[in-house]
């Protein structure tokens, strides 16, 4: 191989759940959005993709690579390269459905595609879909990819950042109830993602002071504490603390209008303290670009932000844009990580 293409970042897909719509998004990006400046390979199943193409009447020549290791001498461009696994036995596939078997698949290719990562093999990881209740059926005790790469790289304090264009939210607290969302706001949590939201805009997206903005949990920013005191006793003294570490930080500001058009356009991110809260604003303007990347990790990870979509799954209705965004993110992110080693 060539040093040119050398050059190129490494951009590592997994395959998702083969019973979702993981395979055709990926499939999509391929032939009408993939362009030259990556490099990327797929872990996934061949008989899979093979399966997929065919029922979409699709020509795309595969390219089987031996081995994470060979990357670089086995590499096609213009070809669909996927690092070779084990033979799947595409009688087992159930299209649309909850199923151990593709949870088990789907777990072993997010988890080879991490390991990978770790190894410096590739680049970056892009992770399809996958679909919580399969992989918990196979065996595997996990609520996402997240805290997968989070065990793998034994890393306590990630966060969960959604971005679209330069809107970026992240996240104090992620998949939890609403009632549990109070007793977990607390001084620590809120100031290790604030330095994990300055730490990794500066490692991976090039910024030299990031400005971060800080929402309340309650409404109207707890009124002067009519409505609640986690504003005043866990938020602020987060707040406080980080701009005693020449963090750029401001708040905390009522959610209600922290996202208006003229502050996302001040802001470089905004933190939320729930889910919800942050990411009905950001999904309401870019629900089919936006993109989910784990903060706080040392690999680089990104994903669509959208589920498996089982009820459409074989019809070629599923929206790639995601995808495209989380592999052009991908690539940003692991240009910038090339330029500062």
């Amino acid at each position: 191989m060539n040093a040119i293409m050398k050059n190129k970042p490494v951009i590592g897909i997994s395959m998702g759940d083969p019973s979702g719509i993981g395979p055709e998004i990926i499939i999509k990006h391929l032939i009408y959005e993939s362009t030259a400046k990556d490099r990327i390979v797929i872990f996934g199943a061949k008989e899979v993709f093979e399966y997929y193409l065919d029922m979409f009447n699709i020509a795309v020549p595969i390219n089987e690579i031996s081995s994470v290791y060979a990357i670089d001498d086995e590499f096609r461009e213009g070809e669909m390269n996927i690092i070779k696994n084990d033979k799947f036995d595409i009688i087992k596939l159930k299209m649309g459905e909850v199923d151990k078997y593709s949870g088990k698949w789907a777990f072993m290719c997010a988890s080879n595609a991490f390991d990978a990562a770790i190894e410096e093999k590739i680049d970056a990881v892009v992770t399809a879909p996958f679909n919580k209740e399969a992989i918990n059926l196979a065996g595997f005790n996990f609520i996402g990819h997240t805290e997968i790469v989070a065990q793998k790289t034994n890393t306590k304090n990630y966060v969960m950042m959604l971005a679209a264009k330069r809107f970026r939210v992240a996240l104090v607290t992620t998949h939890v109830p609403l009632e549990d969302v109070p007793s977990l706001v607390t001084t620590e949590r809120v100031l290790n993602t604030i330095k994990i939201v300055d730490s990794d805009l500066k490692k991976w997206f090039g910024m030299e002071k990031p400005k971060i903005a800080v929402s309340a949990l309650n409404p109207h920013n707890s009124e002067g504490g009519l409505m609640g005191t986690q504003e005043k006793e866990k938020i602020l003294p987060a707040v406080e603390e980080a701009k005693s570490l020449s963090i750029d930080v401001e708040g905390t500001f009522a959610a209600d209008t922290l996202f208006i058009k003229n502050k996302r356009s001040k802001y470089d991110c905004f933190i939320a303290m729930y889910h919800d809260q942050g990411l009905i604003p950001l999904k309401a303007l870019y629900f089919d670009s936006s993109v989910n990347i784990t903060l706080g990790i040392p690999i680089i990870r990104t994903s669509p932000d959208h589920g498996t979509a089982f009820d459409i799954v074989g019809k070629f209705k599923a929206d790639h844009k995601s995808l495209t965004e989380a592999v052009r993110q991908a690539h940003r992110m692991a240009r910038w990580k090339r330029k500062n080693h």
